[in-house]
């Protein structure tokens, strides 16, 4: 065989999977750059913005679906207060966000991505995407469906 072969190599946008392009756009929800899940950790710790809630119902929640996040009393209050979420309220705001980004990576706009999300799925017991990420392990079971539907599988 005779020739010179070609080698592909990939850009950087290519090489991203779909968690690594949904982490960027959660972090542009909070105006600080993700770069990996190191720097989550260090913004759960702190906190986010009561208004990061309000980013998840410009996307296309609805206000009652997140009670799970913080209790709206508790938000309301928060919001007064001026005052960040708690950690864990700021880990459960994550888990949202970043399903929400990683669905609209792989399904590409944001109507698809919320109609994926509120769907009951046979794969889930038939439950849907939203209910499971309520979970902690439940939303690894999302994000796994998610990244099989980035790599081509039929879900």
């Amino acid at each position: 065989m005779s020739g010179t072969a070609s080698v592909f190599t990939p850009t950087k946008s290519q090489v991203q999977n779909a968690s690594a392009r949904a982490l960027v756009k959660v972090g542009k929800i909070v105006n600080i750059k993700l770069k990996n899940p190191l720097d989550v950790v260090k913004i759960m710790r702190r906190g986010v913005e009561p208004e990061a809630v309000d980013a998840l119902i410009n996307k296309g929640f609805r206000g009652a679906e997140l009670h799970w996040i913080v209790n709206p009393r508790t938000l309301r209050h928060r919001r007064d207060k001026c005052e960040l979420l708690t950690p864990e309220e700021s880990g459960r705001w994550f888990r949202a966000a970043n399903i929400q980004a990683l669905a609209l990576e792989v399904l590409g706009d944001d109507e698809r991505s919320m109609k994926w999300l509120h769907k009951p799925r046979k794969a889930f017991d038939g439950v849907s995407a939203m209910e499971l990420m309520q979970t902690e392990t439940g939303a690894q079971l999302v994000e796994d469906m998610l990244g099989q539907l980035d790599a081509g599988y039929f879900a």
